[in-house]
């Protein structure tokens, strides 16, 4: 895992810019720069936020932040492949007895699955 400098000098690099020329078109002074390229200081938001829209990169990426989507009452949101929103969709429909039925079904078949590959 890099560190924050590291992905910083990282997307100064792939756009081919020397840290005077940042240091040039951002106000931001380059030995701040230099810096925080060696991992030796942290930009204030206000450098950050200038920094990413510099070099076009968001903040998420820069600081290898990957928040966790949320639904409406605040748990983890999970995404569905189509196979499985194609199946929710089924379910759905069925009333209360039959959803009961289902559910008791795959239970026996995911204990039967389970059982054969241990045997195997």
């Amino acid at each position: 895992m890099k560190l924050f400098g590291d992905r910083l000098r990282d997307a100064r690099e792939r756009l081919d810019l020397k840290q005077t020329e940042v240091a040039n078109a951002t106000g931001i002074n380059n030995k701040i720069l230099s810096g925080y390229e060696r991992n030796i200081s942290q930009p204030s938001l206000e450098n950050l936020k200038t920094l990413c829209e510099y070099y076009n990169i968001s903040s998420d990426e820069i600081l290898e932040c990957h928040p966790k989507k949320r639904n409406e009452e605040g748990e983890e949101a999970i995404f569905l492949t189509k196979e499985q929103k194609r199946l929710l969709s089924f379910f759905d429909q069925l009333n209360q007895e039959n959803k009961d039925a289902i559910i008791g079904l795959s239970i026996v078949y995911v204990r039967d699955q389970a059982r054969k590959n241990t045997f195997q």
